[in-house]
């Protein structure tokens, strides 16, 4: 909500956002790291889509599953996922050729739809493992001795992993909101209500499938595989496969399009970066990220600590040090207050190596490293958290060392708050601007 309200209310993306924090210069690399996150996210994504696909067509022709595999088991793919990997790209690139505005309408069915499927599949869930007791009373197995509050922040941290991209880049949505208080019960619905739902549900089914099938997986589609009704089979695959275009295109395509347009925008628009994320996506090998809970996890919890870091960074800058108050014309300039040296904010690059070292070592460890002490795992169960504070602390301590020019803006605040002005908000956003900057 803190990000979301920048856009709202001064009309500007993400990437032009990051300018007043890392430099005109500097945030060339902001957008980079947050552009390489999203190409990867695409297509762990894209993935998910895939099996989401393969599971219709395992519904309707059951002799899908006998699809002769030639791929080795080393891959972390079989012939029928990769198949349904490319299947599901072709079903979504249509939808990259549309602008975000014009997708609106399917955004609205995602939102109800989605949450009669998510309350249907719970309660099959607590009606098929005979209430809420078998299904929470499933004790807790730590086979590595980790502490059950470390694995609990452990999933926390997964939790806010596929959001984190998502909260980051709110600019570029918020931007085009017509009341700037709209912002605030959207993301509080969004992004706190119906996510913590969405953590529920999934807990809830994994522990019924246990109980009613004594499989654990965290796979929901594997759940839906052990329905003995194709119909139900198909329409759960239908409901995850449409979630997850709009996730696709809402949290991973817009914001790597934004970024890439900073780096190329002579050449490089909306849909061409779309397109581009779209191909590059490919090469990122998603089945290697989420062939095991654990290796998608890990993977989770390592590029959530580098947008925690941004986080931390470009919140602290314009909340603690600017005080809301943002010259918007002066981040189009090349030489203006938003220069600081040759283009670069060193205070924010220093911020942001000194939030994602403490996570390093546990990110180490997640990765294969032996020889990790115990405190730095556990350290690394809240990588985000960590980056985020520490990014954010080490900002405002340089800035209270050497502070930086802030031009007088007018502060701008939202609705019921003294000083809010309701006209600013009802203009477009280009008069938005320009009125914002006279004043």
């Amino acid at each position: 909500m803190l990000d979301g309200y920048i856009g709202a209310m001064f009309g500007i993306n993400f990437p032009v956002f990051t300018r007043a924090s890392f430099g005109m210069r500097g945030s060339y690399f902001a957008v980079f790291v947050r552009g390489v996150v999203a190409c990867i996210w695409f297509g762990t994504q894209s993935f998910q889509g895939g099996q989401c696909l393969q599971v219709m067509i395992e519904a309707i022709w059951p002799s899908f599953e006998r699809f002769p595999n030639r791929l080795p088991e080393s891959a972390h793919v079989t012939s029928a996922q990769l198949l349904c990997f490319f299947l599901f790209i072709l079903v979504q690139a249509p939808l990259l050729w549309l602008k975000v505005s014009s997708l609106r309408y399917m955004f609205m069915a995602k939102t109800i739809i989605m949450p009669i499927f998510g309350l249907t599949l719970f309660i099959w869930a607590l009606v098929a493992a005979k209430g809420f007791g078998p299904t929470f009373s499933q004790p807790t197995r730590i086979k590595d001795g980790t502490p059950a509050a470390v694995v609990f922040l452990q999933c926390v941290t997964t939790a806010i992993g596929p959001k984190a991209t998502l909260a980051l880049n709110m600019p570029d949505f918020t931007r085009y909101a017509k009341y700037p208080k709209q912002v605030f019960w959207t993301q509080a619905v969004g992004l706190m209500v119906l996510v913590t739902m969405c953590g529920v549900l999934g807990a809830t089914v994994t522990s019924a499938a246990q109980v009613v099938y004594g499989v654990s997986t965290w796979n929901p589609l594997e759940v839906a595989k052990l329905w003995n009704n194709r119909a139900a089979q198909f329409f759960a695959g239908l409901c995850w496969c449409f979630a997850v275009i709009g996730t696709n295109i809402s949290a991973n395509s817009v914001s790597f399009s934004n970024d890439i347009a900073l780096w190329f925008p002579k050449y490089i628009n909306v849909r061409r970066g779309a397109y581009l994320c779209c191909i590059l996506s490919i090469a990122t090998t998603p089945w290697n990220i989420q062939y095991s809970a654990k290796s998608f996890s890990s993977f989770l919890g390592g590029y959530a600590l580098f947008l925690g870091a941004l986080v931390g960074i470009i919140i602290t800058d314009f909340w603690i040090c600017r005080r809301r108050s943002l010259d918007v014309r002066a981040l189009y300039k090349k030489h203006d207050v938003h220069h600081f040296t040759a283009g670069f904010n060193i205070r924010a690059f220093i911020a942001f190596f000194c939030g994602i070292a403490p996570n390093m070592p546990g990110l180490a460890a997640a990765c294969g490293a032996s020889g990790v002490p115990n405190g730095a795992r556990y350290l690394y169960s809240l990588s985000w958290l960590v980056s985020t504070l520490v990014a954010g602390l080490v900002y405002w301590i340089s800035f209270k060392i050497k502070p930086f020019e802030i031009s007088p803006s007018q502060e701008m605040y939202m609705d019921g708050v003294e000083g809010y002005d309701p006209s600013i908000a009802e203009i477009p956003q280009h008069t938005k601007q320009d009125k914002e900057v006279e004043a």
